[in-house]
């Protein structure tokens, strides 16, 4: 092509219909104004190379081109999107299900503690409550509720079986 004029000319000329055609591909128009612009910045960057008489043809290609690339990128996005939420989903639903079981289980399990020793579990793990100020309300020693913290914790840990070692009560 020979100058800025003709090139300027073509833009004038071509730029809204180019982005019509653009628009047939993806129905958003700033997408396509910025696909077609970058399409005639391509074609001012390798003027030289391009005759004038094959030049709306070549822009229609490379728009064409830059639509579906901007499509494919789009629908990989979407598919990866998709597919994180399904996966945390079902890792939420898993985790929950897994949560909810292992509540039961350590329900079922403090059931097989005597009242007394459910009592000082309940006082000292539940509401945080140190061995001494536990010895204090029940009258007796800071060793005695050890003893007893201990062979709750035993007697959960054989009813849990292995996820009771694994996860250390």
């Amino acid at each position: 092509m020979d100058d800025r004029a003709t090139f300027d000319k073509m833009f004038n000329e071509w730029y809204a219909q180019f982005v019509y055609f653009a628009y047939y591909f993806i129905n958003d128009a700033e997408v396509c104004r910025d696909i077609v612009s970058d399409a005639f910045e391509y074609l001012w960057r390798n003027y030289e190379k391009i005759e004038e008489a094959t030049a709306k043809t070549y822009l229609y290609t490379i728009i064409r081109t830059r639509c579906i690339d901007y499509l494919r990128k789009q629908n990989i996005h979407e598919e990866y999107v998709e597919f994180t939420s399904q996966l945390t989903d079902k890792m939420i639903e898993s985790d929950s299900q897994h949560s909810d079981s292992r509540v039961l289980r350590i329900r079922k399990a403090m059931e097989k503690l005597t009242p007394y020793n459910y009592h000082i579990l309940e006082a000292c793990y539940i509401h945080n409550k140190k061995y001494k100020e536990v010895a204090e309300e029940l009258n007796v020693s800071v060793a005695a509720i050890h003893k007893n913290i201990v062979k709750a914790l035993r007697i959960l840990r054989e009813e849990l079986g292995q996820e009771g070692n694994r996860n250390r009560l």
